[in-house]
């Protein structure tokens, strides 16, 4: 019987070494840390020994008084108190017309206290009492609205208060943690959408998954939680796929998790003629097309070295990412290599990688690596492909976009069983549009649904969508 944590963390026990956690801060974003003890990570433009989190509780938080960390209760009566200066609503019975700013000009002269003066209380005083100050010395601040005294407190306290929330590691906390801090790392998939694409794949006990994940692995630990040890995931291994998120989550169960090569076993994609089933497809673009972005920390590269067979590969252990403890070097293919034994290319590339020290770096979690190499007879009959398309400089026209976008239909040409789904999300609408039109036009895909999702920042100017498509029985006719 397996374990009921082996695909989470348990929330009721306190935060213990080797737990990951999220630390959100205060009106701003956060991160995620592995406690270890004697670690020092920086937080708040500060330091925090991760040694005084462990046995602390989720939600609890902490605040820096003058040189230490203390925790406090979130009905602290001396936590916040400068918010007892925010006007109250006007009641329903004043005739007294409630205010508004537009007789406010700011023009930083209606601060009394001048910056030297604020600096001098930052070092007698503790954040709250320096907040109070600020705001009993403005001229304007009791004739602004509430909800702009809101907002003035809020700027105040993300300039002078240094507060932050220990989160506990799930699916929902890490989705919106990396959305709102790091975007660009989950292709813009925020939980909303995330939710949408599980929903619609409908995985359940016992089901194949194929899985593309540009997601720093959110969409596979989210497919491995459902199945919860059951069925198997075949994870398509590719430029840009990692596994981060999976072991953030606690995932302790490994073994119906199996990375296959995407360039071995699925076909170009470019071609129609390779179609043999027919499933249901769901597409969903993110809003965030146009966003700029940078280069992503976590991705890995890989070449397949053989046709697939009964055997397993090892991936060279040089180019280690260390973000997320990912190789990242390619399998060397042999000059004739529908005839190498795959165990071979395996060895060799070890006796490679001895010569070098710098190339020994071990780790007992397990990664993406090694690679499988399932038959094809095992991997087919999948219920589900899911998905999605991301890389950092989308902003940019970049081909391999389009190109992996195509090898996820030719991936449910391949696999996909009849009546099986196919759910892919993309942050570029062209290429989500080109993969709409050939599941509408071919004749092995119904239900084929395109959406756009609007996500409120971006709904300017920004567009997105989603595709949904089904699989016909030999009882439908196809549309």
């Amino acid at each position: 019987m397996k374990m009921k944590f082996d695909f989470g963390y348990d929330l009721s026990r306190p935060v213990a070494v080797n737990d990951t956690v999220i630390l959100m801060v205060h009106n701003k974003g956060g991160f995620t840390a592995k406690i270890e003890p004697g670690k020092t990570i920086k937080i708040c433009k500060d330091t925090l020994k991760l040694d005084m989190l462990i046995g602390c509780s989720y939600g609890d938080m902490f605040l820096k008084d003058n040189a230490d960390w203390v925790k406090i209760r979130r009905n602290d009566p001396q936590y916040q108190q400068y918010r007892n200066r925010i006007r109250e609503e006007a009641l329903e019975e004043s005739i007294e017309a409630p205010p508004d700013n537009r007789n406010i000009h700011d023009d930083n002269t209606a601060q009394k206290l001048s910056y030297d003066e604020i600096q001098r209380l930052k070092k007698d005083k503790n954040a709250q009492e320096v907040i109070e100050m600020i705001v009993d010395n403005s001229e304007t601040f009791a004739k602004k609205n509430k909800m702009a005294q809101e907002k003035y407190i809020m700027r105040k306290e993300a300039r002078h208060v240094k507060l932050f929330y220990v989160r506990p590691c799930d699916l929902y906390n890490v989705c919106d943690c990396y959305f709102n801090s790091f975007p660009h790392k989950i292709g813009y998939l925020n939980f909303a959408n995330l939710g949408m694409m599980l929903y619609l794949a409908d995985i359940r006990h016992g089901y194949k998954v194929i899985v593309l994940d540009h997601a720093l692995g959110l969409i596979t630990a989210a497919a491995s939680q459902r199945l919860a040890g059951s069925g198997q995931i075949y994870r398509l291994v590719c430029k840009g796929v990692s596994d981060k998120i999976v072991h953030e989550l606690g995932i302790r169960y490994f073994d119906n998790i199996v990375s296959i090569d995407m360039d071995r076993y699925i076909p170009d994609g470019t071609s129609d003629n390779n179609a043999s089933h027919t499933p249901t497809v769901n597409l969903l673009t993110s809003a965030s097309a146009d966003a700029n972005t940078n280069p992503s920390e976590h991705g890995l590269q890989c070449e397949g070295a053989g046709p697939p067979g009964d055997g397993r590969e090892t991936a060279p252990s040089d180019l280690v990412d260390d973000s997320d403890g990912s190789r990242k070097r390619a399998l060397e293919a042999d000059d004739n290599p529908m005839t190498e034994d795959p165990r071979g290319s395996s060895a060799q590339c070890h006796r490679d990688s001895d010569a070098d020290p710098k190339k020994h770096k071990k780790t007992a979690v397990p990664g993406i690596y090694p690679l499988h190499s399932p038959s094809i007879e095992e991997v087919s009959g999948c219920q589900v492909v899911i998905g999605n398309v991301a890389f950092n400089k989308c902003d940019k026209l970049n081909s391999v976009v389009s190109a992996y976008t195509m090898k996820l239909k030719a991936a449910a040409d391949a696999y996909l069983e009849l009546g099986g789904r196919i759910v892919v999300f993309g942050q570029q609408y062209q290429p989500m549009a080109e993969l709409q039109a050939k599941l509408t036009l071919s004749d092995e895909y119904v239900n084929v649904k395109f959406d756009e999702v609007f996500i409120r920042e971006y709904q300017v100017g920004i567009p997105s969508g989603e595709v949904t498509a089904r699989r016909c029985c030999p009882c439908e006719p196809a549309p």
